[in-house]
C-alpha cells in the first residue's frame, strides 16, 4: 500500500521514533522543518532522522495523483534524537504497542519511578504523555497505511483500531489536530465504504 492524494496535501507535525524513509512513486513531496527543506520527485527517497518533527507537502503530477510510502529503518547505533532520551524511548514503546493503555502509572512502572517523576522527565524534555501517545498512535496509523508491499487494503476503522484509537472519529480528530488533514484525503484507496469513508 501507499498513501495517495489527488490534491495538494500538507501534513504537519509528523514525528516517528525511528529513522523514516519517505519514497515517492509518483508526484512530488517536500519535507521540511524550521532548519532544512528536501524536495523529492518520482523515484526519489529520503531518510528523515529519528524523532525529528517535520512537515510533508505533497503535490500530485499533471493528471495523476501523488503516491508515496513511509518505511521505518531500524538503526540501533543512532543516538537519541535531540537529547530527548526519555521521550524518544517512550515514543518507541508507544509506536510498537499503540493499543496499550499508556497512563502515568504504566510509564512509572516501565521506568521504575513514581508517576510524578515519570511525568517530570517528559516535562523536562518539553513533552506531555497524552500528546505523545496521540502523536505516536497517529504515526503508527500513517506507517501502517503507507506500506509499499501489502495487497491487503485496510479501511479507516481497521487502521484506527490497530493504532490504538477508540473509534474512527477519534482517529480523524487526531489526524486533523496533529497532522492538519482529514485521513480520507490520503487513505482514498483503503477500502471501507460507508459513512466512515466520508470522514
Amino acid at each position: 500500500m501507499a498513501l495517495v492524494s489527488d490534491h495538494p496535501l500538507y501534513l504537519l507535525g509528523l514525528r516517528f521514533p525511528l529513522k523514516l524513509r519517505v519514497s515517492v512513486r509518483q508526484g512530488y513531496v517536500t519535507l521540511h522543518n524550521e532548519i532544512a527543506t528536501k524536495k523529492l520527485g518520482s523515484g526519489d527517497s529520503f531518510v528523515v532522522p529519528a524523532f525529528l518533527r517535520f512537515a510533508c507537502d505533497v503535490m500530485p503530477g499533471r493528471g495523476k495523483p501523488a503516491v508515496f510510502t513511509l518505511a521505518l529503518e531500524h538503526d540501533d547505533t543512532e543516538a537519541a534524537g535531540g537529547g530527548k532520551r526519555w521521550s524518544r524511548a517512550l515514543a518507541q514503546h508507544i509506536f510498537h504497542s499503540p493499543q496499550g493503555q499508556w497512563t502515568a502509572a504504566r510509564l512509572a512502572a516501565l521506568w521504575q519511578v513514581t508517576p510524578h517523576k515519570a511525568r517530570a522527565r517528559l516535562f523536562a524534555e518539553g513533552e506531555a504523555l497524552l500528546s505523545l501517545v496521540r502523536e505516536q498512535r497517529l504515526a503508527h496509523a500513517l506507517h501502517t497505511a503507507a506500506q509499499a508491499d501489502g495487497d491487503d487494503e485496510r479501511g479507516l476503522a481497521e487502521v484506527a483500531a490497530g493504532s490504538g484509537f477508540a473509534s474512527v472519529p477519534a482517529f480523524c480528530d487526531a489526524c486533523v489536530d496533529v497532522a492538519g488533514v482529514r485521513p480520507a484525503l490520503f487513505l482514498r484507496g483503503q477500502g471501507g465504504a460507508g459513512p466512515e469513508s466520508a470522514l
